[in-house]
């Protein structure tokens, strides 16, 4: 077993100024881009044959993040990781991306990669001879990685289209995090089959063609309270989990609600289903802290916020 420092480097950047959002750090999708880079390497280095993707495809379907320090533009970041074991379901690896002058870990990541039919997208067993081959090369993941507010089990799937319509209201932006969203996959969402492109992710889908619309920076939005403080809500821990993909005209529609709420912190919850079928496409889980943007440290949500957060709670979609 490799230790966490000893981990090949799969992918080295730059933080770049189009990559700072609204709390004036590297926004998320960034690192999420980053990991999927050196996960790629990865499974690059499994050496597995060329006729395997004549049909078949490797899709990230289960990614756990947690954040530990956040990165500014012109930061040097160094993207390291391994494998965590093989099996019939795909590739589980460890992703770290660390800053390379003060060797700080930035955002850590645990990764299910499945192997997908092209045609059916529908999950297919991983090829048993790499599954062998690898074994005896895996990793453990450092302790500082592991789920500390989020799970890596299963969680409830069985929220329905009508339930999450019934109990969510439709508010502009609610709580920074509650309310609703609509969109319909384009030409250019889409590949040459149809499918949602690999590079576009799900969740962040409504959000990202709002920025692209309004020409409007990504970023959890920025507030200042009554006594003159900035504050923002920054995320550290996110696990985004993907079922199903949509097609070309397909019409999506977002829920978000805030499942439970701390002194300090938020556990937020989106689902992606498609319109017409009520099919659960995708969910994703956030916890984020409140920050004073000035001080760079979190602190206890401001009367004014929580207010807000509190008349979205919807613990019982959990």
């Amino acid at each position: 077993m490799q230790s966490p420092q000893n981990l090949p480097l799969l992918h080295e950047s730059t933080v770049l100024p189009e990559e700072i959002d609204s709390l004036g750090h590297m926004n998320v999708r960034h690192y999420m881009a980053r990991m999927q880079r050196a996960n790629r390497t990865l499974i690059d280095g499994l050496g597995m044959a060329e006729a395997t993707f004549e049909h078949s495809m490797l899709r990230s379907i289960d990614t756990y993040t947690r954040f530990r320090r956040e990165q500014f533009e012109g930061a040097p970041l160094h993207t390291v990781g391994g494998i965590l074991s093989l099996d019939e379901g795909g590739m589980q690896s460890y992703i770290e991306i660390r800053n390379a002058e003060s060797q700080a870990t930035a955002a850590t990541f645990i990764v299910t990669t499945a192997l997908i039919d092209r045609h059916t997208r529908q999950a297919q067993p991983f090829p048993i001879a790499i599954r062998d081959i690898q074994a005896a090369n895996t990793i453990t993941t450092p302790d500082y990685a592991t789920p500390r507010s989020l799970t890596l089990d299963r969680v409830n799937t069985s929220v329905t289209l009508e339930q999450l319509a019934a109990s969510i209201p439709d508010v502009a932006g609610g709580g920074m995090m509650s309310g609703r969203r609509d969109a319909i996959l384009e030409a250019d969402d889409v590949d040459a089959d149809g499918w949602l492109r690999e590079d576009i992710e799900l969740m962040f889908l409504p959000f990202a063609k709002m920025a692209a619309e309004e020409g409007v920076q990504q970023g959890p939005p920025v507030f200042e309270t009554a006594d003159g403080r900035k504050v923002g809500w920054a995320v550290m821990e996110t696990r985004t989990m993907l079922f199903a993909q949509p097609r070309l005209h397909d019409e999506l529609a977002y829920f978000s609600a805030d499942l439970h709420l701390e002194a300090k912190s938020r556990l937020s919850r989106r689902w992606a289903l498609n319109r017409d079928t009520g099919q659960l496409l995708g969910m994703s889980d956030t916890v984020g802290v409140c920050i004073d943007l000035q001080a760079r440290r979190a602190i206890e949500w401001p009367a004014e916020l929580r207010a807000q957060i509190e008349q979205y709670l919807r613990p019982q979609l959990a």
